[in-house]
């Protein structure tokens, strides 16, 4: 089994690239969410405070080590993985992205710690679990959970979601403003406490707090199967080193590449030149040094009108103006669009044409390049027609 070293986050022994295109499937795996998931489900009940304290018989709360009086309404699994081949910080990478796409405010507060393998977050907008009308106006319930996230071994992912408070939020009756705000802890309502008041929506919150931790588990292994069942990004270093190898065996050093953009481990966005080997490589395709005809940077610039607005009521009389009217005005803008055209003499590849978008100074740097190959072509064209006649020559 492949896998790799996760202290120094580099690849561990001699993977390549074939070693990676040809291994299975990554797959990632957690027999605790069906199973819980199920026993939610066998405890169900319409009425929310039966429910509640179903779940309370079943599960327990966890003590906080640093405060033990207080408790916590936790959840935590480990996710097997199957086949693992993956550098650490892209898989670290990859959850933390998941986590802001889900647009429920993890994002906001989020460490990744490379060396300890983990991702530790705390959601400081809320989740909202719960909703109902008091007295005309709407409240929700939110939770502000935390996360934590370890690679354990190279095929063990832990994960623990936890919240020790309920937050009220009360609202007005159309929803637009915020008049109050009460923060419970989870053991001073019901369950907990029979007597407090709101049993039913506490009871729909603490059952609803185990449903959003289960589904939040469940969408994260789904996301995985679904989009990191093989390293992608290190696929693509592996492959950049590849295609950097081939081309040095076939064409020796480069003696110039320009790269658009950030670093990129895309070969084909590079445009490499081979001064030694007369080859140009671009895009996946080779051009020959003699091939190249002509030159030309082209700017096809955008260009976005100014305008008038006028604000205030002024007043006007046989066209003299009035009043306490402003006009502010926008000058025309010119965005450019850079784009340097080369001509091939070759049916296959006839001409590429390189953008550069607003950048002219790498426009100019390309076409720099193209016009030295031009001028040392047609020089060597010269020389070798003038060798040619001497020796016509002497052979007279």
């Amino acid at each position: 089994m492949l896998i790799l070293m996760y202290n120094t986050n580099v690849f561990a022994g001699d993977i390549s690239y074939k070693d990676v295109c040809n291994a299975p499937r990554m797959s990632w795996n957690c027999s605790d969410i069906e199973h819980y998931q199920g026993i939610l489900n066998s405890l169900s009940d319409v009425d929310y405070r039966v429910y509640a304290t179903r779940l309370k018989e079943k599960f327990q709360l966890v003590a906080n080590p640093n405060e033990p009086s207080q408790k916590c309404l936790m959840t935590g699994t480990e996710i097997n993985i199957d086949n693992p081949l993956f550098k650490t910080s892209n898989l670290l990478n990859h959850i933390s992205k998941w986590l802001n796409n889900r647009n429920e405010g993890w994002g906001k507060e989020l460490k990744i710690n490379e060396e300890e393998r983990t991702i530790l977050s705390r959601n400081i907008n809320g989740v909202f679990i719960t909703a109902y009308q008091s007295f005309g106006n709407n409240c929700k319930i939110a939770i502000h959970p935390t996360l934590v996230i370890q690679l354990k071994d190279s095929n063990k992912l832990e994960i623990c979601l936890a919240t020790a408070i309920y937050t009220k939020y009360s609202y007005s009756s159309d929803g637009t403003s915020l008049f109050d705000k009460i923060s419970y802890n989870v053991t001073d309502v019901y369950p907990f406490a029979a007597k407090s008041s709101y049993k039913r929506t506490f009871g729909q919150a603490y059952v609803s707090t185990y449903k959003y931790f289960w589904n939040f588990i469940a969408s994260l292994v789904d996301d995985l199967n679904t989009n990191f069942y093989r390293d992608s990004e290190m696929a693509n270093e592996l492959h950049y080193q590849f295609s950097k190898d081939s081309l040095y065996t076939s064409y020796g050093s480069p003696s110039k590449i320009i790269a658009f953009g950030k670093p990129s481990t895309d070969i084909d966005t590079e445009l490499r030149f081979y001064e030694h080997a007369q080859k140009i490589v671009f895009m996946g395709k080779t051009i020959n040094f003699k091939d190249i005809i002509s030159c030309n940077i082209v700017d096809d610039p955008q260009f976005i009108p100014g305008h008038s607005t006028t604000y205030g009521a002024g007043i006007s009389f046989f066209g003299i103006g009035f009043g306490g009217a402003d006009t502010y005005s926008t000058p025309t803008k010119t965005i450019h669009n850079y784009v340097v055209d080369i001509k091939i003499d070759n049916l296959a590849i006839p001409f590429i044409r390189i953008a550069t978008n607003q950048d002219e100074l790498k426009a100019k740097e390309i076409a720099s390049i193209f016009d030295y190959i031009i001028r040392h072509q047609q020089r060597t064209k010269s020389t070798g027609t003038r060798k040619k006649a001497t020796a016509k020559k002497k052979r007279r």
